[in-house]
């Protein structure tokens, strides 16, 4: 006998998280799909314009070619898969936490609970979840694909950053930059480590989807001291991501010119006259010019874990 699963939602603008939702509810049983009311609608998502019989008929045209479904109009978030006959329901990394309380509901009726599977989003090619709202609004279409740039707000230190870092963003989607130098005194080690330095200064202002911020760092490795580029993104959801350049070495008469040098503050110090304004990485890899590969490395670095949507962290 075949599992009984439900799942729920408004599915407006059917998408690819949609498909991926109701394909991996397939994978377990028979399917019940909840469908949102219009009258549930104007309370809960205002904003949904498409009506019930509109937002079925999408659902009917995808499932045409499947077995072992239904669907049925809802008025309540919890009641349908509280008092059903099911085994699993299916969820969103969005609607987990509602799969948890119609759980709970279900213990207080004596009824057992609800399999809960946990579907991972799917990223747009923005490295963004897919979303109906986000569909609504136009910036990406029902296959995620951008249609609008994407604004970001960009904090660096020097010109030559802001230069590499557009550069390396606008090799993975058309964007929109508003640039802020970053404070100086914002970078003093306060003892804290450099992911957290890097939160603190990372901004995403209303109006953009992504904050970005590179700063410098290092790190003692035995007796030697390395330094780097970090990169810190962060998105309108609160996801925060990092990345970092390989570690370049200090050179050791630098090193040995002053006394506890363990930090990227005490090494300016030491060679600030040598270093002429240039940072440690500038004058150990020739310049600006070769500063840049590593600004490229610890941004790269940055966005690759929000391109696969299956290891996605939206907490």
């Amino acid at each position: 006998m075949k599992n009984k699963v439900i799942l729920g939602g408004t599915f407006d603008k059917l998408h690819l998280g949609h498909m991926k939702l109701i394909d991996r509810a397939f994978e377990e049983g028979e399917v019940t799909i909840g469908l949102v009311s219009d009258e549930m609608l104007k309370d809960w998502k205002p904003e949904v314009k498409r009506s019930f019989k509109e937002r079925k008929l999408d659902l009917e045209n995808y499932l045409a070619d499947k077995e072992d479904w239904k669907i049925v109009e809802i008025s309540d978030p919890y009641e349908k898969a509280v008092e059903g006959d099911y085994d699993k329901l299916v969820v969103s990394s969005e609607t987990r936490k509602r799969g948890e309380k119609i759980n709970e509901k279900r213990k207080e009726k004596g009824k057992d609970p609800l399999d809960i599977i946990e579907v991972k989003p799917v990223v747009a090619e923005d490295f963004l979840r897919i979303s109906s709202t986000r569909i609504r609004d136009g910036d990406i279409n029902e296959y995620g694909d951008r249609l609008t740039p994407v604004k970001v707000y960009l904090k660096c230190l020097d010109d030559d950053a802001f230069d590499v870092a557009i550069d390396t963003l606008s090799n993975f989607f058309e964007c929109e930059f508003e640039t802020k130098p970053i404070d100086k005194n914002d970078l003093n080690n306060d003892g804290t480590e450099i992911n957290e330095r890097g939160e603190r200064i990372v901004e995403v202002p209303k109006g953009f989807e992504y904050g970005i911020a590179i700063i410098p760092g290092s790190f003692e490795l035995g007796e030697e001291l390395l330094v780097f580029e970090h990169a810190v993104i962060k998105d309108t959801s609160g996801y925060i991501s990092h990345g970092h350049s390989p570690g370049i070495r200090v050179p050791r008469r630098w090193m040995e010119s002053g006394e506890n040098i363990h930090t990227l503050d005490s090494l300016n110090v030491v060679i600030g006259e040598e270093r002429d304004e240039l940072d440690p990485i500038c004058l150990i890899t020739g310049g600006n010019e070769g500063k840049k590969g590593y600004i490229k490395s610890a941004l790269t670095e940055a966005l690759l874990p929000r391109m696969n949507g299956e290891i996605y962290d939206n907490e």
